[in-house]
């Protein structure tokens, strides 16, 4: 999983001398730094959820889309997810689909809502 990280914050830049840091700081951020060695095949449902948000969210990218980013994982880690998103989202565009309405609420700045 460390893999993962270091080689999509290669991708968006981080430079060499602080890619190490960056990988640490995220999986701790995601509470897997536990996990870090482990294969991501091997992950649960919940924890490839927080890997792929970790990816999205590792680089200082200046727009971000998140799919439906907390699908599968508990109302707890839910609301660690939105603390992290709100201290992430200061001078970045994020666009984030969700079915949850609290999660667009306490999320969005704009929020749009569509139907079929």
């Amino acid at each position: 999983m460390r893999e993962h990280l270091e080689l999509y914050a290669a991708f968006k830049g981080v430079e060499e001398h602080g890619l190490k840091k960056k990988v640490d700081k995220m999986l701790y951020e995601i509470e897997l730094i536990e996990n870090q060695n482990q294969l991501a095949n091997t992950l649960s449902g919940g924890q490839r959820r927080k890997l792929s948000v970790a990816i999205a969210l590792i680089g200082d990218a200046k727009v971000i889309m998140l799919d439906e980013p907390t699908s599968g994982m508990d109302t707890t880690t839910r609301r660690r997810f939105w603390e992290m998103v709100k201290q992430y989202k200061e001078g970045r565009i994020i666009i984030l689909t969700t079915h949850y309405m609290d999660e667009a609420d306490i999320l969005g700045d704009r929020i749009c809502i569509m139907t079929p």
